[in-house]
């Protein structure tokens, strides 16, 4: 039975946290707070739907919009050598900074969508879709057959681990590593002492195995990764002797895993001649370099 971490809620209403100055604390909550809920509408702008962000502006019977579509509108109106207009009011206006509901939409905060994985941020609300597309707690997903498991960074790894029956590699940054590909196990798990994950996937072919990899982490913020990834028919002394194969991707791309793993456009092709024996099992040397863009 596939494991589920959480699901998500979805909310027709926005709860947000502002207080009346003197509000007593009697719910536990810090003075100066309260929760309510309020129509997400009434914070977005009523051009572009967007959350409504300083600067706000409003024409002179109140209709407010955002500055983008202020410049908009006053763009089209150039165009057109119109006076300055209000698309709602349908006539000709003056424009001004909306003070007070600049105020208010700095005192709304929402709790992050990923709360239900570890993330306790409450955030303005016009900033929430930025702080989401970069939350380290961001949920990943497994990508075995059948599983519907998605959790942290940290719950996924003792899935793999639990559920699955992985075993991590242990593996350093900048030092080469060792690494063989099960014939019956698509799936390989480098992990980092800082609990960075590497997936390096085996996908047969006709014409040997085809190896890629990529970094398990919900977005792409953070350090950066290059990797080298060779075969040969045998190496003595650090040294590849006969035939060989080499791949460096300068780039590994990052994944939280929600569509799967597919065969990224930097792999290693691994005939099968340099298979182990008696094994038939290909070996490969990596070595994972961290870098900062």
């Amino acid at each position: 039975m596939a494991e589920v971490a959480a699901c998500k809620r979805f909310k027709t209403e926005t709860e947000v946290g502002v207080k009346p100055d003197g509000a007593a604390a009697e719910d536990g909550r810090p003075d100066g707070e309260i929760s309510v809920k309020i129509n997400s509408e009434a914070l977005r702008c009523r051009i572009c739907v967007e959350p409504l962000k300083p600067p706000i502006f409003k024409c002179k019977a109140g209709h407010v919009l955002c500055s983008p579509c202020l410049e908009k509108l006053l763009a089209a109106g150039h165009a057109l050598k119109l006076d300055i207009f209000c698309d709602l009011c349908c006539k000709t206006t003056s424009y001004r900074r909306c003070v007070e509901l600049e105020q208010f939409s700095n005192a709304i905060k929402v709790p992050c969508s990923n709360q239900t994985y570890g993330c306790n941020e409450y955030i303005r609300y016009h900033e929430k879709v930025k702080h989401e597309s970069e939350c380290t707690h961001a949920p990943c997903h497994c990508p075995e057959t059948d599983c519907t498991f998605r959790g942290a960074i940290c719950c996924l790894l003792e899935h793999f681990i639990n559920a699955h029956g992985w075993s991590p590699t242990n593996f350093s940054y900048n030092k080469p590593l060792k690494v063989s590909v099960a014939h019956n196990h698509r799936f390989t798990l480098l992990v980092r002492e800082d609990q960075s994950m590497f997936l390096l996937t085996n996908t047969l072919t006709g014409i040997g195995n085809a190896l890629s990899m990529v970094c398990v982490r919900p977005h792409e913020s953070g350090p950066n990764y290059s990797y080298n990834i060779s075969a040969a028919n045998s190496v003595v002394s650090g040294k590849a002797e006969g035939r060989l194969v080499f791949q460096k991707d300068p780039l590994v791309s990052s994944s939280s895993l929600s569509g799967g793993v597919q065969l990224g456009k930097f792999f290693l092709l691994v005939p099968p001649e340099l298979a182990d024996n008696p094994s038939g099992e290909p070996t490969v040397h990596i070595r994972v370099d961290r870098f900062v863009a």
